[in-house]
C-alpha cells in the first residue's frame, strides 16, 4: 500500500509514531460521524493547541523582523558616524557649569568657514576663495527641553564682546583671560576653546557640539531640494577684493519678493553682510529666517515624520560634520527622535539680546555687548527649562492690515454674509481675494481663520481684528489665509500694529513656522 498522493491519507502503521512524539499531533479515532455534514470532532485541548502554535510562529516571525530591522538601522547609523569627524571638546575642561535639568539637552551648532572637501571648481563657484585659516562664520545654542517637543534656537553673534578663557595656545604655553571677540575663540583653539567660551560667559552645559562647514551647508540645502527666501529689497552683494588681498562679499543677487534657492545659492544669501548697514545682526536675522523655511520646507516633504528619509538627510552631509567624541549612536538616535514630527510651530529662535548700539575696541574693531539682565535672565530660563512665551500669552501683531490679502468664505445659510464681512475687513486696509462659500463640512456656528505656515504673522493680525475667531493652522495651505465664517461673526474692531525685530531687547522670539516674509 503506498501513501496517497495529496498526504491526507493515513501513513502506514510501521512508520506511525506513538501519539504523544509525532508532531503533526494525535490521529482522530478512525470511527467517524456518520450523515451528512458530518466532520471530525474537534477537541478544546487541540484548538488551543493549534492557536499556541499559531501564535508563536507570529511572535517569532515578529521577533525575527525586529531584530533584522534593529541591527540594519544600528548599522546604517554606524556607517553615517563613520563618515562624521569627531574631535575632543569636552576633555580638560575645567569649572563647567551644572547640567540644569535632567533629561534636557544643549547643543552647541557652528556654521565654520572650513573649504574642506570643495573642489577649486567648487570654491569658485560659491565664491568663498580659498582657506584663511579656522574662523567659525555662525554660532546658535541649541536647547531641547526634557521630554522634546518644542526647541529653543538662540543666535550668538561673532562680534560679540565676551571674555576668552585661559587656555593654551598652540605651543603649548597658557594665555591669560582676556576680552575679544567670540569667534576669536574658534580661530585661537577651535572647538574646545568656544565650547568653553560660551559656557563660561552662559553659563549653560554644552552636552555636544555639531559644526558643519560650506560643502555640508551646500549638501544639506540640495539634498531638500532648494530653499525659498523672501527679501523685501533686491540684494546686491557683489565679490570684490579687500586691501588684505583677501576677497569679501558674498556674490549674492536676488530680487525683491520670493526666491528660490539651491545649495550654492543659499550659502551666498546666509552669508551676506557687507550690503547691510546692519551687517552680522541683519545677517543672522536672515539665517534664522532661512532656518525656518528649510524647517518649513523638510515638514512638507514629510522628512520630520520619517526617521529614515531624516537619517539619510545626515548622511548626505556626514563627511562635512564635525562632533563631539561622546556623540555616538544612541546621541543620533535621540537627536533624531526629538526632531522626528517637531512642529516649526513649537521651534523658538531669537538673538542673545543685546545694549544698543556698537562700540569700537580698538584693535579688534566693532562689537557688541550682550544686555546683562536680560541675557542672564534668558540663559537662566533655558537652564531651567523655563518657557520663553507663556501659554495663552497673547501675541503681538506685527503685520499691518494693509499686507494683507485674504479669502472670506461664508459657513452660515445666511445670504450675502461673506461679501458684509469682506466690506468690514476691506475698510481696514485688508485686501480681498476672494468671497464665496465655505468648503462642505465647516462649522457653521464659529468663525475659523485658516492659515498656511507661511502666514502665522498675518493670521494674527487677522485674528485681531474679528473678535471670537479661532486661528487654525493648516499644513497643506502653504500660503494660503482664509477666513471662514459663522453665525458668532458681529464685525471687525482696529488692530495695534507693533514693530518687528529685537532692537537690542528680548523680543519675542519668532517661530520657525512664521511667514518667511516677514
Amino acid at each position: 500500500m503506498t501513501e496517497p498522493e495529496d498526504g491526507n491519507g493515513p501513513a502506514p502503521a510501521e512508520r506511525r509514531l506513538p501519539p504523544e512524539l509525532d508532531p503533526r499531533g494525535p490521529r482522530p479515532s478512525a470511527t467517524r460521524p456518520k450523515g451528512p455534514g458530518s466532520a471530525r470532532p474537534k477537541t478544546a485541548k487541540s484548538a488551543r493547541s493549534r492557536r499556541k502554535r499559531i501564535l508563536t510562529w507570529v511572535a517569532a516571525i515578529v521577533a525575527g523582523v525586529v531584530l533584522v530591522t534593529s541591527v540594519t538601522s544600528w548599522a546604517f547609523l554606524q556607517h553615517l558616524l563613520n563618515n562624521i569627524t569627531h574631535t575632543d571638546v569636552f576633555g580638560g575642561l575645567q569649572d563647567r557649569p551644572g547640567g540644569g535639568v535632567k533629561g534636557d539637552l544643549n547643543i552647541l551648532l557652528v556654521g565654520s568657514d572650513s573649504r574642506s572637501g570643495l573642489t577649486d571648481a567648487q570654491k569658485k563657484e560659491f565664491h568663498v576663495g580659498h582657506d584663511v585659516g579656522r574662523r567659525s562664520d555662525t554660532m546658535i545654542l541649541l536647547h531641547i527641553p526634557r521630554g522634546g517637543g518644542r526647541a529653543v534656537l538662540v543666535s550668538l553673534p561673532r562680534d560679540s564682546l565676551v571674555t576668552i578663557p585661559r587656555h593654551r595656545d598652540a605651543s603649548g604655553h597658557w594665555v591669560p583671560a582676556a576680552q575679544n571677540k567670540l569667534n576669536t575663540s574658534y580661530s585661537f583653539g577651535g572647538p574646545k576653546l568656544t565650547v568653553n567660551t560660551i559656557e563660561y560667559n552662559t553659563h549653560v552645559r554644552i552636552d555636544h557640539y555639531i559644526e558643519v562647514n560650506f560643502l555640508g551647508f551646500v549638501n544639506i540645502v540640495n539634498a531638500l531640494g532648494g530653499v525659498t527666501v523672501c527679501t523685501p529689497t533686491p540684494i546686491h552683494d557683489p565679490v570684490h577684493r579687500l586691501p588684505t588681498g583677501g576677497f569679501g562679499g558674498s556674490g549674492l543677487e536676488l530680487p525683491a519678493g520670493k526666491s528660490e534657492l539651491n545649495g550654492a545659492r543659499a550659502l551666498e544669501y546666509v552669508r551676506a553682510r557687507e550690503f547691510d548697514p546692519s551687517a552680522d545682526l541683519g545677517r543672522i536675522q536672515r539665517q534664522q529666517k532661512f532656518l525656518a523655511a528649510m524647517m518649513q520646507k523638510a515638514q512638507s516633504a514629510g522628512l520630520l515624520i520619517n526617521l529614515p528619509r531624516l537619517y539619510s538627510l545626515i548622511g548626505a552631509v556626514g563627511k562635512s560634520l564635525t562632533t563631539d567624541n561622546n556623540f555616538g549612536v544612541k546621541q543620533l538616535k535621540d537627536l533624531a527622535s526629538n526632531l522626528h514630527n517637531m512642529s516649526p510651530a513649537h521651534v523658538e529662535m531669537l538673538t542673545v539680546p543685546l545694549e544698543p548700539g556698537s562700540f569700537n575696541m580698538g584693535a579688534i574693531g566693532n562689537v557688541v555687548k550682550w544686555d546683562p539682565a536680560k541675557s542672564k535672565r534668558l540663559f537662566h530660563d533655558l537652564t531651567e527649562d523655563i518657557p520663553l512665551t507663556k501659554p495663552g500669552k497673547k501675541s503681538k501683531v506685527t503685520i499691518a492690515p494693509g499686507s494683507i490679502s485674504v479669502e472670506v468664505l461664508n459657513s452660515t445659510s445666511k445670504n450675502g454674509f461673506a461679501a458684509t464681512a469682506a466690506d468690514d475687513l476691506a475698510r481696514m486696509g485688508f485686501r480681498i481675494s476672494r468671497t464665496g462659500n465655505s468648503p462642505k463640512g465647516s462649522d457653521p456656528s464659529h468663525t475659523i481663520i485658516r492659515y498656511g505656515p507661511e502666514r502665522a504673522d498675518s493670521a494674527k493680525t487677522v485674528a485681531a481684528a474679528i473678535p471670537g475667531a479661532t486661528l487654525k493652522l493648516d499644513s497643506s495651505f502653504g500660503s494660503g489665509l482664509q477666513v471662514q465664517l459663522g453665525s458668532n461673526y458681529s464685525g471687525v474692531q482696529p488692530v495695534h500694529v507693533v514693530a518687528g525685530g529685537q532692537s537690542g531687547s528680548l523680543a519675542s522670539p519668532r517661530t520657525a513656522a512664521q511667514d518667511i516674509c516677514t
